[in-house]
């Protein structure tokens, strides 16, 4: 009863906050013109003339943003109705979240008839109200299947072999890496364009700085993914288990390679496979002696947290062009102060990729720094690990604004803030699921 209604108030947290940022990013930049004239034309214009011009010229990218940006609304409002409650009634939530998404879309349309810079349309709310239905039929089907079957075998498997969390994890990343923005394209003409820009024989270039990101970027990533295939193999031999999770690996990075063939954009890079054949090969050979060390095995949560921050100041911080002091007073000037105001002006699909990134370089820091608080203060608290990690965020902030290429922004400090607290929420989600306390990192992450 408890963790029903625990569910419950988080979902209905969530959604409020979801709500919050729709009506945030549908208004900025926050410029009204009240004039009672052109508040007549605009409402002329969305009662009247919208729908007819939006039909007559579709766009396809506004409608399928718009369906998107409902469909998070209707999987919390039904989350939030659903949990506690019996599989009786399904159909009722949805209407409901579908109405209320309706009218809530209908409201923020409205409200943009005040603000100039944004176009009210009668077609949006409509979109908009379909992708609440959506969310709603889509999270009903999540939720059940939630509660029959990822309770059991999921969890279980997640339990025994924590480690495959990390596994998936690294890989989603690497996917998001090589085929975003995900512009399927299967043109035989399309295909040859890709094959002939591919990169065939490796070490064409030779410069150092490639190199070098190229190790962060493919080895190491590689390296820790040929570790965690290794440790979830139990055949009779080591040496045997080695050389299966070496192939497995190199298996896995010319599969995704070979995919970047079959989206617009992209070609096949063989400086990636050695990369990530050699990053492999050292985390097969060195992680598992690494881990095995007394030393590091008593302070695993630390090197973890050291680890992933040591990451998160090369991504946020590079290609470290520092400023010279006497540039830091107009550097200040560049702040961006209101959040999200440079995804307003940005390309939406560029925006979108800048966004993933933030969130998925901090949900590990969220994840480790709540490791490492619980190990050292055997609680289970989120309000140690929450302030660590957004003083980590602040910082990070503030040190950029000493680079030439870097904006300090507001906006993604909050990013920031909020992916880290979805890593240490996630945390104590999988020391519960483990019925252990959260005091340490899954054993099989060691």
């Amino acid at each position: 009863m408890n963790s029903s209604a625990s569910e419950s108030t988080t979902a209905r947290y969530l959604l409020a906050a979801y709500c919050v940022f729709i009506i945030y990013g549908c208004f900025i930049p926050f410029h009204f013109n009240f004039d009672p004239n052109f508040v007549r034309w605009r409402w002329l214009v969305f009662l009247t003339e919208s729908l007819h011009e939006d039909i007559a010229r579709p766009s396809l990218s506004d409608i399928v943003s718009n369906i998107l940006l409902f469909v998070p609304f209707g999987i919390l409002s039904v989350w939030a109705r659903a949990a506690g409650s019996t599989d009786r009634a399904r159909f009722f939530p949805i209407l409901c979240t579908t109405l209320y998404g309706l009218l809530f879309a209908t409201v923020i349309e409205s409200g943009q008839t005040v603000a100039p810079g944004r176009d009210p349309s009668i077609r949006d709310a409509l979109c908009n109200g379909m992708g609440a239905f959506i969310g709603a039929a889509w999270g009903s089907v999540l939720i059940r299947s939630y509660r029959k079957y990822l309770q059991t075998g999921f969890i279980r498997v997640l339990c025994r072999q924590p480690s495959l969390l990390l596994l998936t994890y690294l890989l989603c990343g690497i996917l998001i890496n090589s085929y975003f923005p995900f512009d399927v394209t299967l043109d035989l003409s399309s295909l040859w364009h890709n094959f002939k820009n591919s990169q065939l024989l490796p070490f064409r270039s030779m410069s150092h700085g490639y190199w070098f990101n190229l190790s962060f970027d493919k080895g190491i990533p590689y390296g820790v993914i040929a570790y965690l295939v290794l440790i979830n193999l139990r055949p009779s031999s080591r040496l045997l288990a080695a050389g299966l999770a070496w192939l497995l690996t190199i298996v896995i990075a010319c599969t995704i390679e070979a995919g970047k063939l079959f989206f617009a954009g992209r070609a096949f890079h063989s400086d990636n496979l050695v990369v990530a054949s050699l990053g492999a090969c050292v985390g097969i050979t060195f992680l598992p002696r690494f881990c095995a060390v007394a030393s590091v095995k008593r302070h695993r949560e630390a090197i973890w947290f050291v680890l992933v921050l040591g990451f998160l100041l090369y991504f946020e911080l590079s290609p470290f062009d520092w400023i010279a002091p006497s540039e830091l007073p107009g550097r200040f000037s560049a702040i961006e102060w209101l959040p999200f105001k440079s995804y307003y002006y940005a390309e939406p699909i560029a925006a979108l990729f800048d966004l993933q990134k933030k969130v998925y370089s901090l949900i590990p820091l969220g994840f480790f720094t709540s490791a490492l608080v619980s190990a050292r203060a055997h609680g289970k608290s989120r309000l140690k690990p929450a302030v660590l990690c957004s003083v980590i965020a602040v910082g990070l902030e503030l040190a950029q604004i000493g680079l030439q290429s870097r904006i300090p922004s507001t906006g993604d400090m909050i990013i920031f803030s909020f992916s880290a607290w979805a890593g240490i929420v996630l945390f104590d989600l999988i020391n519960s699921l483990q019925h252990e306390p959260a005091t340490s990192v899954p054993s099989s992450v060691e």
